[in-house]
């Protein structure tokens, strides 16, 4: 997993992004005309970009506490905090690349 660069983000930080996530995907359910959808799309694309890294790198802090140095077979846990770290980094650049191709294509 590439080394990261940012601050460890507090899970306070986390779950104000995900009460705003729920808010976000509670307006989308309720129904908007075509063009607040846009933009409405257009933010849950970048809170679900943002939770992405911000859980990638706390995810990545997580699995380093549980690594053990010089040891070549790691923990089950370093492991399984390490792929969900990718998973998560996953999901915010694929959240990217969507809100990248919606606005190509408006």
């Amino acid at each position: 997993m590439p080394k990261r660069t940012t601050s460890t983000p507090s899970w306070s930080v986390i779950a104000h992004d995900t009460d705003r996530l729920n808010q976000a995907v509670h307006e989308l359910h309720t129904g908007h005309d075509t063009s607040s959808g846009q933009e409405l799309s257009h933010e849950l694309l970048r809170a679900v970009t943002l939770i992405g890294e911000r859980l990638a790198t706390l995810l990545d802090g997580l699995a380093k506490r549980q690594e053990n140095p010089g040891v070549p077979e790691q923990r089950t846990v370093h492991l399984a905090l390490d792929q969900a770290a990718a998973a998560a980094e996953d999901l915010g650049e694929c959240a990217r690349r969507a809100a990248r191709t919606l606005e190509d294509e408006h």
